[in-house]
């Protein structure tokens, strides 16, 4: 199991700073632009969150999943230069950081026997902090406050997680079953366009 985490922990690294590439293209910065945005991508949520928990923040000293990011920022930047990536492929490549974020916070933060409510808040600061560090630095509209079924599908995948702990099927299960669950909810709201209702300030 520790290894299934660590590899799916440094898939999501990649595939978040992957976004943080496309995010970049799209708003013309350079390759430095492109590394900053990914590495805050990356490992901006899981940064967070080891820090609110009052632990050492892991990639200072286990570097990988930095190596990830920085390979990954390269390699998405440069290949588009050769041509534009498919319509939607930001939104996707977020959608599956997301659910492997979810699965892995789950993973890593429930060992810390924190109350339920504590831990799922964590897991949503761990799966999204990084795509909201990435859209303020490129002057975006983060998708978590834009109406987007984002950091609902990653609670629902949390609890997906408790569920399945609950019922003693064991913790691979549990991993994948969050796994699943946050990338089908988000899926679903982005085939979808399901949207929660803005707030509106009454006349």
């Amino acid at each position: 199991m520790d290894v299934a985490l660590a590899v799916l922990t440094l898939l999501g690294t990649a595939v978040f700073a992957a976004s943080g590439a496309l995010v970049a293209a799209e708003k013309g910065f350079d390759l430095i632009g492109a590394v900053f945005l990914s590495v805050a991508a990356g490992l901006g949520g899981g940064t967070i969150a080891d820090l609110l928990v009052g632990g050492p923040v892991r990639w200072l000293t286990a570097p990988e999943p930095l190596w990830a990011a920085l390979v990954s920022a390269v390699v998405v930047f440069e290949a588009v230069r050769f041509g534009a990536p498919p319509e939607k492929t930001l939104v996707w490549a977020d959608a599956v950081g997301l659910a492997l974020f979810t699965a892995t916070g789950m993973q890593r933060l429930s060992g810390l026997h924190l109350d339920v409510s504590v831990t799922i808040f964590l897991v949503a600061i761990a799966a999204s902090g990084g795509g909201i560090v990435r859209d303020v630095l490129a002057n975006r509209a983060p998708l978590v406050f834009t109406g987007e079924i984002y950091v609902t599908a990653a609670v629902l995948g949390a609890l997906a997680y408790y569920g399945v702990q609950l019922s003693d099927a064991g913790d691979g299960l549990a991993l994948f079953t969050a796994l699943a669950v946050t990338f089908l909810v988000r899926a679903a709201g982005i085939r979808f366009a399901i949207r929660l209702l803005p707030g509106k300030l009454a006349p």
